[in-house]
Protein backbone atom coordinates (compact mmCIF):
# COMPACT_ATOMS: atom_id res chain seq x y z
CA UNK A 1 0.00 0.00 0.00
CA UNK A 2 1.38 3.38 -1.02
CA UNK A 3 1.82 5.87 1.81
CA UNK A 4 0.02 9.18 1.36
CA UNK A 5 0.03 12.48 3.19
CA UNK A 6 -3.47 13.73 3.99
CA UNK A 7 -4.12 17.27 5.23
CA UNK A 8 -6.88 17.61 7.80
CA UNK A 9 -8.36 20.78 9.21
CA UNK A 10 -8.95 20.26 12.91
CA UNK A 11 -10.63 22.76 15.21
CA UNK A 12 -9.59 22.54 18.85
CA UNK A 13 -10.36 24.65 21.88
CA UNK A 14 -7.31 26.04 23.61
CA UNK A 15 -7.73 26.08 27.38
CA UNK A 16 -5.77 28.55 29.48
CA UNK A 17 -3.89 27.43 32.65
CA UNK A 18 -6.45 29.38 34.72
CA UNK A 19 -9.29 27.42 33.15
CA UNK A 20 -7.37 24.17 33.65
CA UNK A 21 -7.15 24.98 37.38
CA UNK A 22 -10.88 25.72 37.46
CA UNK A 23 -11.64 22.37 35.81
CA UNK A 24 -9.35 20.62 38.30
CA UNK A 25 -11.33 22.08 41.21
CA UNK A 26 -14.64 21.03 39.61
CA UNK A 27 -13.52 17.40 39.66
CA UNK A 28 -12.42 17.35 43.31
CA UNK A 29 -14.42 15.50 45.96
CA UNK A 30 -15.38 17.05 49.30
CA UNK A 31 -12.23 15.82 51.06
CA UNK A 32 -9.98 16.83 48.17
CA UNK A 33 -11.43 20.35 47.94
CA UNK A 34 -11.11 20.82 51.71
CA UNK A 35 -7.47 19.71 51.57
CA UNK A 36 -6.81 22.01 48.62
CA UNK A 37 -8.21 25.00 50.54
CA UNK A 38 -6.14 24.04 53.59
CA UNK A 39 -3.00 23.77 51.42
CA UNK A 40 -3.37 27.21 49.81
CA UNK A 41 -4.36 28.69 53.18
CA UNK A 42 -1.05 27.46 54.62
CA UNK A 43 1.09 28.46 51.62
CA UNK A 44 -0.43 31.79 50.55
CA UNK A 45 -0.34 34.53 53.23
CA UNK A 46 -2.92 36.62 51.34
CA UNK A 47 -5.69 34.06 51.81
CA UNK A 48 -7.64 33.91 55.05
CA UNK A 49 -10.67 31.94 56.16
CA UNK A 50 -13.70 33.88 57.32
CA UNK A 51 -15.00 33.08 60.79
CA UNK A 52 -18.73 33.20 60.19
CA UNK A 53 -21.22 31.64 62.59
CA UNK A 54 -24.23 32.20 60.35
CA UNK A 55 -24.54 28.49 59.54
CA UNK A 56 -24.67 27.41 63.19
CA UNK A 57 -27.17 27.63 66.02
CA UNK A 58 -26.55 30.27 68.71
CA UNK A 59 -25.04 27.79 71.16
CA UNK A 60 -22.98 25.97 68.51
CA UNK A 61 -20.90 28.88 67.26
CA UNK A 62 -17.64 27.21 68.31
CA UNK A 63 -18.23 24.67 65.56
CA UNK A 64 -16.95 27.11 62.97
CA UNK A 65 -13.43 26.51 64.28
CA UNK A 66 -13.57 23.12 62.59
CA UNK A 67 -12.70 25.08 59.40
CA UNK A 68 -9.13 25.18 60.65
CA UNK A 69 -8.64 21.44 60.85
CA UNK A 70 -5.85 20.06 58.71
CA UNK A 71 -8.43 17.93 56.95
CA UNK A 72 -12.15 17.37 57.11
CA UNK A 73 -11.96 14.01 58.88
CA UNK A 74 -9.38 15.03 61.51
CA UNK A 75 -12.07 16.03 63.99
CA UNK A 76 -14.41 13.11 63.53
CA UNK A 77 -14.05 12.15 67.16
CA UNK A 78 -15.16 15.65 68.18
CA UNK A 79 -18.60 17.17 67.99
CA UNK A 80 -17.49 19.78 65.45
CA UNK A 81 -18.85 17.54 62.67
CA UNK A 82 -22.34 16.24 63.20
CA UNK A 83 -23.46 12.72 62.35
CA UNK A 84 -25.67 14.14 59.61
CA UNK A 85 -22.63 15.66 57.89
CA UNK A 86 -20.35 12.64 58.05
CA UNK A 87 -22.33 9.56 57.17
CA UNK A 88 -21.05 6.04 56.72
CA UNK A 89 -21.11 4.90 53.15
CA UNK A 90 -24.57 3.54 52.48
CA UNK A 91 -24.54 3.59 48.69
CA UNK A 92 -27.00 0.98 47.45
CA UNK A 93 -25.17 0.53 44.16
CA UNK A 94 -21.43 -0.05 43.82
CA UNK A 95 -20.16 1.81 40.79
CA UNK A 96 -17.27 0.32 38.84
CA UNK A 97 -15.48 1.76 35.82
CA UNK A 98 -17.78 -0.06 33.35
CA UNK A 99 -20.94 1.33 34.95
CA UNK A 100 -19.39 4.80 35.20
CA UNK A 101 -18.56 4.83 31.48
CA UNK A 102 -21.97 3.45 30.47
CA UNK A 103 -23.70 6.08 32.60
CA UNK A 104 -21.95 8.76 30.54
CA UNK A 105 -22.63 6.97 27.24
CA UNK A 106 -26.38 6.81 27.94
CA UNK A 107 -26.44 10.54 28.63
CA UNK A 108 -24.67 11.48 25.39
CA UNK A 109 -26.60 12.62 22.35
CA UNK A 110 -25.64 9.62 20.19
CA UNK A 111 -27.73 6.96 18.46
CA UNK A 112 -28.94 3.81 20.19
CA UNK A 113 -26.80 1.82 17.77
CA UNK A 114 -23.66 3.72 18.87
CA UNK A 115 -24.62 3.13 22.51
CA UNK A 116 -24.79 -0.62 21.83
CA UNK A 117 -21.36 -0.49 20.15
CA UNK A 118 -20.01 1.35 23.21
CA UNK A 119 -21.51 -1.23 25.57
CA UNK A 120 -19.88 -4.09 23.66
CA UNK A 121 -16.46 -2.38 23.89
CA UNK A 122 -16.87 -1.46 27.58
CA UNK A 123 -17.54 -5.14 28.38
CA UNK A 124 -13.84 -5.74 27.57
CA UNK A 125 -12.53 -3.12 30.04
CA UNK A 126 -10.88 -4.25 33.30
CA UNK A 127 -10.84 -2.47 36.68
CA UNK A 128 -7.72 -0.48 35.69
CA UNK A 129 -9.65 0.93 32.72
CA UNK A 130 -7.70 -0.99 30.07
CA UNK A 131 -9.02 -3.21 27.28
CA UNK A 132 -8.27 -6.90 27.81
CA UNK A 133 -8.28 -7.38 24.01
CA UNK A 134 -7.35 -4.98 21.23
CA UNK A 135 -10.13 -3.36 19.20
CA UNK A 136 -9.46 -5.54 16.14
CA UNK A 137 -9.93 -8.72 18.21
CA UNK A 138 -13.11 -7.31 19.75
CA UNK A 139 -14.37 -6.62 16.24
CA UNK A 140 -13.63 -10.23 15.23
CA UNK A 141 -15.31 -11.54 18.41
CA UNK A 142 -18.52 -9.55 18.06
CA UNK A 143 -18.99 -7.87 14.69
CA UNK A 144 -17.23 -10.00 12.07
CA UNK A 145 -19.54 -10.55 9.05
CA UNK A 146 -21.98 -7.93 10.36
CA UNK A 147 -22.97 -4.51 9.00
CA UNK A 148 -20.69 -2.83 11.53
CA UNK A 149 -17.26 -1.78 10.23
CA UNK A 150 -13.99 -1.72 12.16
CA UNK A 151 -13.81 2.07 11.57
CA UNK A 152 -17.14 2.55 13.38
CA UNK A 153 -15.88 0.54 16.35
CA UNK A 154 -12.63 2.52 16.48
CA UNK A 155 -14.58 5.81 16.38
CA UNK A 156 -16.63 4.72 19.42
CA UNK A 157 -13.43 3.58 21.16
CA UNK A 158 -11.98 7.09 20.70
CA UNK A 159 -15.19 8.58 22.12
CA UNK A 160 -14.91 6.40 25.26
CA UNK A 161 -11.21 7.24 25.67
CA UNK A 162 -12.11 10.91 26.12
CA UNK A 163 -14.84 10.35 28.71
CA UNK A 164 -14.22 10.69 32.44
CA UNK A 165 -11.70 9.44 33.50
CA UNK A 166 -9.64 10.29 30.41
CA UNK A 167 -7.45 7.48 29.09
CA UNK A 168 -9.62 4.42 29.64
CA UNK A 169 -10.49 1.97 26.82
CA UNK A 170 -6.84 1.76 25.74
CA UNK A 171 -4.87 -1.43 25.16
CA UNK A 172 -2.15 -0.43 27.62
CA UNK A 173 -0.41 2.29 29.58
CA UNK A 174 1.43 3.71 26.54
CA UNK A 175 -1.77 4.45 24.61
CA UNK A 176 -3.51 5.72 27.76
CA UNK A 177 -0.74 8.22 28.57
CA UNK A 178 -0.82 9.52 24.99
CA UNK A 179 -4.61 10.06 25.17
CA UNK A 180 -4.26 11.87 28.51
CA UNK A 181 -1.55 14.18 27.14
CA UNK A 182 -3.63 14.89 24.03
CA UNK A 183 -6.33 16.28 26.34
CA UNK A 184 -4.02 18.88 27.90
CA UNK A 185 -4.33 22.39 26.46
CA UNK A 186 -2.78 24.66 25.44
CA UNK A 187 -0.24 22.53 23.57
CA UNK A 188 3.21 23.55 24.81
CA UNK A 189 6.49 22.41 23.29
CA UNK A 190 7.07 20.13 26.31
CA UNK A 191 3.73 18.40 25.77
CA UNK A 192 4.53 17.85 22.08
CA UNK A 193 7.91 16.33 22.97
CA UNK A 194 6.22 14.12 25.59
CA UNK A 195 3.83 12.80 22.94
CA UNK A 196 6.72 12.05 20.54
CA UNK A 197 8.63 10.21 23.27
CA UNK A 198 5.59 8.12 24.24
CA UNK A 199 4.79 7.28 20.63
CA UNK A 200 8.30 6.58 19.31
CA UNK A 201 10.61 6.02 22.29
CA UNK A 202 8.36 4.51 24.97
CA UNK A 203 10.68 1.56 25.77
CA UNK A 204 13.65 3.90 26.02
CA UNK A 205 11.70 6.22 28.32
CA UNK A 206 10.73 3.33 30.62
CA UNK A 207 14.38 2.22 30.69
CA UNK A 208 15.40 5.84 31.45
CA UNK A 209 17.70 5.87 28.41
CA UNK A 210 17.51 9.61 27.79
CA UNK A 211 20.92 9.76 26.15
CA UNK A 212 19.49 7.64 23.34
CA UNK A 213 16.36 9.80 23.17
CA UNK A 214 18.51 12.96 23.02
CA UNK A 215 20.11 11.72 19.81
CA UNK A 216 16.72 11.86 18.10
CA UNK A 217 15.00 14.74 19.92
CA UNK A 218 16.62 18.00 20.93
CA UNK A 219 16.32 18.06 24.74
CA UNK A 220 18.15 19.82 27.54
CA UNK A 221 18.37 18.63 31.16
CA UNK A 222 15.59 20.99 32.32
CA UNK A 223 13.24 19.68 29.63
CA UNK A 224 14.00 16.06 30.60
CA UNK A 225 13.02 16.81 34.20
CA UNK A 226 9.81 18.53 33.04
CA UNK A 227 8.95 15.63 30.72
CA UNK A 228 9.48 13.07 33.49
CA UNK A 229 7.32 15.11 35.89
CA UNK A 230 4.55 15.66 33.34
CA UNK A 231 4.30 11.99 32.35
CA UNK A 232 4.53 10.93 36.00
CA UNK A 233 1.61 13.25 36.85
CA UNK A 234 -0.74 11.34 34.50
CA UNK A 235 -2.84 8.43 35.76
CA UNK A 236 -1.19 5.08 34.98
CA UNK A 237 -4.41 3.24 35.97
CA UNK A 238 -7.29 5.55 35.00
CA UNK A 239 -9.98 3.02 35.99
CA UNK A 240 -8.68 2.99 39.57
CA UNK A 241 -9.92 6.58 39.98
CA UNK A 242 -13.50 5.31 40.06
CA UNK A 243 -12.66 2.28 42.17
CA UNK A 244 -10.78 4.37 44.74
CA UNK A 245 -13.74 6.73 45.13
CA UNK A 246 -15.78 3.72 46.29
CA UNK A 247 -13.14 2.68 48.79
CA UNK A 248 -13.72 5.79 50.92
CA UNK A 249 -15.19 4.70 54.25
CA UNK A 250 -17.13 7.89 54.76
CA UNK A 251 -19.24 10.08 52.53
CA UNK A 252 -19.29 13.81 53.18
CA UNK A 253 -22.33 15.53 51.63
CA UNK A 254 -21.45 18.63 49.60
CA UNK A 255 -25.06 19.85 49.63
CA UNK A 256 -28.05 19.27 51.89
CA UNK A 257 -31.68 19.39 50.72
CA UNK A 258 -34.05 18.95 53.65
CA UNK A 259 -37.52 20.12 54.58
CA UNK A 260 -37.65 22.60 57.44
CA UNK A 261 -41.18 23.11 58.70
CA UNK A 262 -43.10 23.44 55.40
CA UNK A 263 -40.24 24.89 53.33
CA UNK A 264 -37.50 23.08 51.44
CA UNK A 265 -33.98 24.27 52.18
CA UNK A 266 -30.93 23.82 49.93
CA UNK A 267 -27.61 24.50 51.66
CA UNK A 268 -23.93 24.02 50.80
CA UNK A 269 -21.79 22.30 53.42
CA UNK A 270 -19.41 25.09 54.47
CA UNK A 271 -17.29 22.62 56.43
CA UNK A 272 -16.36 21.17 53.04
CA UNK A 273 -15.62 24.54 51.46
CA UNK A 274 -15.40 27.34 54.05
CA UNK A 275 -15.61 30.98 52.98
CA UNK A 276 -12.21 32.45 52.11
CA UNK A 277 -11.12 35.99 51.31
CA UNK A 278 -8.03 38.12 50.69
CA UNK A 279 -6.15 39.65 53.61
CA UNK A 280 -6.29 43.38 52.86
CA UNK A 281 -3.36 44.19 55.15
CA UNK A 282 -0.99 42.34 52.83
CA UNK A 283 -2.56 43.98 49.77
CA UNK A 284 -1.81 47.42 51.24
CA UNK A 285 1.81 46.38 51.82
CA UNK A 286 2.35 45.85 48.06
CA UNK A 287 2.32 49.60 47.40
CA UNK A 288 4.22 50.48 50.57
CA UNK A 289 7.96 51.06 50.91
CA UNK A 290 9.17 47.44 50.90
CA UNK A 291 11.85 45.55 48.98
CA UNK A 292 11.18 44.87 45.31
CA UNK A 293 11.40 41.06 45.77
CA UNK A 294 8.91 41.23 48.66
CA UNK A 295 6.53 43.30 46.56
CA UNK A 296 6.82 40.81 43.65
CA UNK A 297 6.22 37.92 46.07
CA UNK A 298 3.03 39.56 47.36
CA UNK A 299 1.82 40.42 43.85
CA UNK A 300 2.26 36.81 42.68
CA UNK A 301 0.39 35.52 45.74
CA UNK A 302 -2.34 38.09 45.15
CA UNK A 303 -2.82 36.84 41.57
CA UNK A 304 -2.97 33.26 42.82
CA UNK A 305 -5.39 34.16 45.62
CA UNK A 306 -7.78 36.03 43.31
CA UNK A 307 -7.78 33.19 40.77
CA UNK A 308 -8.30 30.52 43.44
CA UNK A 309 -11.16 32.38 45.15
CA UNK A 310 -12.84 33.00 41.77
CA UNK A 311 -12.56 29.31 40.82
CA UNK A 312 -13.81 28.09 44.20
CA UNK A 313 -16.79 30.46 44.01
CA UNK A 314 -17.62 29.26 40.50
CA UNK A 315 -17.42 25.62 41.64
CA UNK A 316 -19.61 26.15 44.70
CA UNK A 317 -22.16 28.38 42.95
CA UNK A 318 -22.48 25.96 40.02
CA UNK A 319 -22.80 23.00 42.40
CA UNK A 320 -25.66 24.77 44.18
CA UNK A 321 -27.29 25.68 40.85
CA UNK A 322 -27.11 22.05 39.72
CA UNK A 323 -28.59 20.92 43.04
CA UNK A 324 -31.42 23.46 42.74
CA UNK A 325 -32.11 22.30 39.19
CA UNK A 326 -32.12 18.64 40.27
CA UNK A 327 -34.52 19.51 43.07
CA UNK A 328 -36.88 21.24 40.63
CA UNK A 329 -36.72 18.38 38.12
CA UNK A 330 -36.92 15.58 40.72
CA UNK A 331 -39.48 17.10 43.09
CA UNK A 332 -41.46 13.84 43.15
CA UNK A 333 -38.38 12.05 44.46
CA UNK A 334 -37.90 14.53 47.31
CA UNK A 335 -41.58 14.28 48.24
CA UNK A 336 -42.18 10.54 47.80
CA UNK A 337 -38.86 8.67 47.51
CA UNK A 338 -36.59 6.83 45.08
CA UNK A 339 -39.33 5.02 43.18
CA UNK A 340 -40.56 8.41 41.87
CA UNK A 341 -37.32 9.48 40.21
CA UNK A 342 -37.89 10.67 36.63
CA UNK A 343 -35.62 10.49 33.54
CA UNK A 344 -33.06 13.28 33.44
CA UNK A 345 -29.94 13.87 31.36
CA UNK A 346 -26.91 16.13 31.60
CA UNK A 347 -27.96 18.28 28.67
CA UNK A 348 -31.28 19.28 30.32
CA UNK A 349 -29.52 20.57 33.43
CA UNK A 350 -26.67 22.16 31.45
CA UNK A 351 -29.13 24.18 29.34
CA UNK A 352 -31.17 25.14 32.41
CA UNK A 353 -28.23 26.67 34.30
CA UNK A 354 -26.25 27.84 31.25
CA UNK A 355 -23.10 25.70 31.43
CA UNK A 356 -21.55 22.99 29.26
CA UNK A 357 -22.52 19.32 29.67
CA UNK A 358 -18.95 18.46 30.69
CA UNK A 359 -19.21 20.88 33.64
CA UNK A 360 -22.34 19.13 34.89
CA UNK A 361 -20.65 15.75 34.39
CA UNK A 362 -17.59 16.79 36.43
CA UNK A 363 -19.66 18.32 39.23
CA UNK A 364 -22.01 15.34 39.61
CA UNK A 365 -19.27 12.71 39.88
CA UNK A 366 -17.96 12.12 43.39
CA UNK A 367 -20.18 14.85 44.90
CA UNK A 368 -22.93 13.89 47.35
CA UNK A 369 -26.25 15.30 48.44
CA UNK A 370 -28.06 14.67 51.73
CA UNK A 371 -31.81 14.15 51.32
CA UNK A 372 -34.67 12.99 53.56
CA UNK A 373 -34.11 9.48 52.11
CA UNK A 374 -30.37 9.25 52.65
CA UNK A 375 -27.18 10.41 50.97
CA UNK A 376 -26.88 10.04 47.18
CA UNK A 377 -24.22 10.83 44.62
CA UNK A 378 -25.48 13.68 42.45
CA UNK A 379 -25.19 11.55 39.32
CA UNK A 380 -27.79 9.20 40.84
CA UNK A 381 -30.45 11.68 39.75
CA UNK A 382 -29.48 11.33 36.09
CA UNK A 383 -30.72 8.21 34.37
CA UNK A 384 -31.68 6.84 31.00
CA UNK A 385 -35.25 5.74 30.39
CA UNK A 386 -37.50 3.23 28.70
CA UNK A 387 -40.99 3.78 27.34
CA UNK A 388 -43.85 2.04 29.12
CA UNK A 389 -46.92 0.61 27.37
CA UNK A 390 -48.57 4.05 27.51
CA UNK A 391 -45.64 5.65 25.66
CA UNK A 392 -44.41 7.49 28.79
CA UNK A 393 -40.72 7.69 29.69
CA UNK A 394 -39.82 5.72 32.84
CA UNK A 395 -36.46 6.26 34.55
CA UNK A 396 -34.17 3.22 34.74
CA UNK A 397 -33.31 4.29 38.33
CA UNK A 398 -37.01 4.18 39.17
CA UNK A 399 -37.28 0.66 37.71
CA UNK A 400 -34.23 -0.45 39.72
CA UNK A 401 -35.86 0.91 42.87
CA UNK A 402 -39.03 -1.09 42.13
CA UNK A 403 -36.94 -4.24 41.59
CA UNK A 404 -35.14 -3.59 44.89
CA UNK A 405 -38.48 -3.21 46.74
CA UNK A 406 -39.83 -6.42 45.17
CA UNK A 407 -36.75 -8.43 46.18
CA UNK A 408 -36.65 -6.97 49.70
CA UNK A 409 -40.31 -7.87 50.29
CA UNK A 410 -40.20 -11.35 48.68
CA UNK A 411 -40.79 -14.63 50.49
CA UNK A 412 -37.25 -15.78 51.27
CA UNK A 413 -38.32 -19.42 51.02
CA UNK A 414 -39.70 -18.74 47.51
CA UNK A 415 -37.69 -15.82 46.09
CA UNK A 416 -38.82 -14.11 42.91
CA UNK A 417 -37.25 -15.25 39.67
CA UNK A 418 -36.31 -12.65 37.04
CA UNK A 419 -39.25 -13.85 34.95
CA UNK A 420 -41.63 -13.34 37.89
CA UNK A 421 -40.26 -9.81 38.42
CA UNK A 422 -40.89 -9.10 34.71
CA UNK A 423 -44.54 -10.12 35.16
CA UNK A 424 -44.96 -8.04 38.33
CA UNK A 425 -43.52 -4.97 36.58
CA UNK A 426 -45.94 -5.49 33.69
CA UNK A 427 -48.78 -5.02 36.16
CA UNK A 428 -47.32 -1.54 36.83
CA UNK A 429 -47.34 -0.79 33.10
CA UNK A 430 -43.57 -1.38 32.78
CA UNK A 431 -42.69 -3.79 30.00
CA UNK A 432 -39.00 -4.78 30.01
CA UNK A 433 -37.11 -7.90 28.96
CA UNK A 434 -35.98 -10.56 31.43
CA UNK A 435 -32.31 -9.93 30.55
CA UNK A 436 -32.81 -6.25 31.51
CA UNK A 437 -34.22 -7.28 34.89
CA UNK A 438 -31.25 -9.62 35.31
CA UNK A 439 -28.81 -6.79 34.47
CA UNK A 440 -30.47 -4.37 36.91
CA UNK A 441 -30.57 -7.06 39.63
CA UNK A 442 -26.82 -7.67 39.26
CA UNK A 443 -26.16 -3.90 39.38
CA UNK A 444 -28.14 -3.81 42.65
CA UNK A 445 -25.85 -6.59 44.01
CA UNK A 446 -28.62 -9.20 44.32
CA UNK A 447 -27.90 -12.83 43.46
CA UNK A 448 -30.18 -15.06 41.40
CA UNK A 449 -33.37 -16.43 43.00
CA UNK A 450 -31.80 -19.88 43.56
CA UNK A 451 -28.93 -18.34 45.54
CA UNK A 452 -31.26 -16.04 47.51
CA UNK A 453 -33.41 -18.94 48.67
CA UNK A 454 -33.33 -19.71 52.39
CA UNK A 455 -35.06 -22.49 54.31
Amino acid sequence: MKARLIAKQVSRLSISPQLQNAIKLLQMSAIEINNEIQKIFENNPLIEKEDSCEDFEYDECENHYSHYQSNLLAGMGKQSISTSEIIESVSAEETNIKQHLMWQIHLLNITDRDKKLAESIIDYINDDGYLIKNIETIFDDVYLNSETSIDELIAIQHLIQNLDPIGTCCIGIQESLIVQLQNIYPKTEIIRKCEIILKEFFDEFVANEFNLIKKNIKLNDTEILEIKELIKSQNARPGSKIFSMREINYIIPDVTILKKDSEWEIKANHQVSPNISINEKYVQMIESNIKKEDSEFLKENLREAKSFIKNIKYRNDTLLNISQCIFNKQLKFFKEGSSKIVPLNLNEVAKEIGVHESTVSRLTTGKYIETPYGVFELKFFFSSYIKNDSGENVSSSSIKEKIKILIKSENKAKPLSDEKIVNLLKKENINIARRTVSKYRIQLNYESSSKRKTK
